[in-house]
């Protein structure tokens, strides 16, 4: 199997294992804390980021990243900006800059106890937004 191939496999459960997280803490989780309380919620919710996704996730967005600037390193040699195949391309790896800018962000404020904080959430939904996009951008890269 051609090293091309084999990160665009990586790229893709990469990609839905992230954007599966995304899901679950911007749509899921929010409705334990509703129909738990808070409490309840926030022991959940520091089980499930801290003792695994903390641990699992990082592993998951480097492949997601290193795999992506591969693919975009190969699609570079010959890129036209002309196409919506070359529009989208770059429109795609800035969506993913920011998601990346946004995870490193969250990270921190993990790292220093501040998850409590409203940038927290927000960029977890920022970043959920930002990957939906991503997956509509690189369907339509191959259809238009």
């Amino acid at each position: 199997m051609p090293v091309y191939e084999i990160a665009k496999l990586i790229h893709l459960v990469s990609a839905v294992i992230f954007g599966g997280v995304l899901f679950v803490e911007v749509v899921m989780l929010p409705v334990l804390k509703k129909e738990l309380g808070e409490d309840m919620y926030k022991k959940i919710e520091y089980l499930i980021i801290s003792k695994r996704g903390i641990k699992v996730v990082p592993l998951f967005v480097l492949a997601l990243y290193v795999s992506g600037f591969y693919m975009f390193h190969v699609h570079l040699k010959s890129l036209d900006l002309s196409t919506n195949f070359g529009k989208l391309l770059i429109l795609k790896v800035f969506l993913a800059v920011l998601i990346i800018i946004g995870v490193i962000t969250a990270i921190i404020l993990f790292i220093r106890g501040r998850q409590e904080s409203k940038i927290f959430d927000y960029i977890h939904l920022f970043a959920f937004v930002l990957a939906f996009s991503i997956i509509i951008i690189a369907k339509l890269m191959f259809v238009l």
